[in-house]
């Protein structure tokens, strides 16, 4: 049994934060069933790239292609069609959320409200049930209307002004840092909320702000702000001290981070340079931050002559932080994370595995049990008639009848 087993999640998500946090929910054994809208279901569906029976590629080569970020973060869903912009849609909503245990949804705020079945609405039809709400800057304060994507996010946290070097303009991480941020803090949310249901007996509105997680992500820096030393674009360093950099080595870059006096003494030791911890300029972790130039050119002087993997394995064998620079191709064919089966082959709802096609494994491990993402993304209203019939008890002509009126 999974520790999740027996909660059911209903998932009006789209893009990447909210499904990435009923992805992690469907991953942990809960019941998520997630709601298209009929027809042509939602973009994710039609967006590329695609993967279909004859792999991936970045333009349709079957009708049975579907896109890829479907692929990916629907695995472990259940899929039903509902039209909420109907009255009937609604209602048939409000019917799940009575044998439901948490809403999860990432409309603009204020959306569900106009909807008709905002969170006072909700818990007067089921008042255990939770509502998870993610939005780019949260249900209150003076930016609660502002549109956003990952990128602003990033600029508004201070993600972005932070990245990049001194001398050029600001830049955005290349991964959707925010967007994946706030899914792990909703689904914190989402078990806190319902820990304290056991408690109290009722449920709780979950508000997830894209900034406000985002901005979780600079104590360091906001750390030295306060201290008197404002945060600036420094490349690969850190303004905490030195060396904390990416070194190039014949065949590639590693990574080195080694700011406490032991792994400055254990960096030392391993490339062979003990003498210089009698160098006052390198005495302490102040003097390395004030002579940084000077200590990445006694690493970068080692690395440089030597390849990726024996810079790397000599230093962790000494116990120094530092790893390889890899690239997306080269993380698919690492062997450690497909060791950890992070690295995973993705399905199609109808053809099963997909040639060459991979995707992102269970972050979350248990030592007793396996947890995966072992079911494909469904097809589109693939669960009706289970949802709907055997959940709710809606025979086949009324099915039929909802189907025929545009409802599922």
């Amino acid at each position: 049994m999974k520790p999740l087993t027996g909660l059911r999640v209903l998932d009006l998500t789209r893009f990447l934060a909210g499904p990435y946090s009923t992805l992690l929910l469907g991953g942990l054994g809960a019941e998520v069933i997630k709601i298209e809208p009929p027809g042509e279901g939602e973009f994710a569906r039609s967006r590329p790239p695609f993967a279909g029976p004859q792999g991936a590629s970045l333009a349709r080569q079957t009708e049975d292609d579907l896109g890829m970020a479907l692929l990916h973060r629907s695995r472990n869903k259940k899929g039903i069609t509902l039209n909420l912009r109907s009255q009937m849609g609604r209602e048939l909503f409000l019917q799940l959320c009575k044998k439901a245990d948490v809403v999860v949804e990432n409309f603009a705020p204020g959306t569900l409200d106009r909807m008709g079945i905002g969170f006072p609405v909700l818990q007067e039809t089921n008042p255990r049930l939770i509502l998870c709400s993610i939005s780019g800057f949260g249900q209150f304060g003076p930016r609660r209307a502002w549109r956003a994507y990952d990128p602003i996010i990033q600029a508004a946290s201070g993600l972005t002004s932070v990245t990049g070097y001194p001398d050029r303009p600001p830049v955005r991480c290349g991964a959707a840092v925010s967007d994946t941020t706030a899914p792990l803090m909703a689904v914190i949310g989402i078990l806190a909320a319902l820990q304290l249901r056991e408690k109290t007996g009722r449920g709780e509105w979950v508000d997830i702000s894209m900034q406000d997680s985002s901005f979780f992500l600079l104590p360091d820096l906001i750390e030295f702000l306060v201290a008197g030393a404002a945060p600036e674009r420094m490349g690969n360093g850190h303004v905490g001290g030195a060396p904390f950099n990416v070194y190039q080595a014949t065949d590639g870059y590693v990574a080195l981070c080694g700011l406490s006096s032991t792994d400055w003494t254990k960096l030392l030791r391993a490339i062979g340079r003990e003498e210089l911890a009698e160098d006052p300029r390198f005495a302490t972790i102040l003097s390395r931050r004030d002579h940084r130039e000077a200590v990445d050119a006694v690493v970068q002087e080692w690395i440089g002559q030597r390849t990726v993997a024996a810079a790397v394995e000599h230093l962790q064998r000494q116990e120094v932080p530092a790893a390889p620079v890899l690239s997306p191709a080269e993380l698919l064919q690492d062997e450690h994370l497909v060791a950890r089966e992070m690295v995973v082959d993705l399905a199609h709802p109808v053809h099963g595995p997909l040639p060459g096609v991979k995707g992102i494994g269970m972050p979350i491990k248990f030592v007793g049990q396996r947890l995966a993402f072992d079911q494909p993304a469904p097809a589109l209203g693939a669960h009706n008639d289970e949802v709907y019939g055997q959940l709710l008890g809606l025979d086949e002509a009324t099915r039929q009848q909802l189907r025929q009126q545009g409802v599922i």
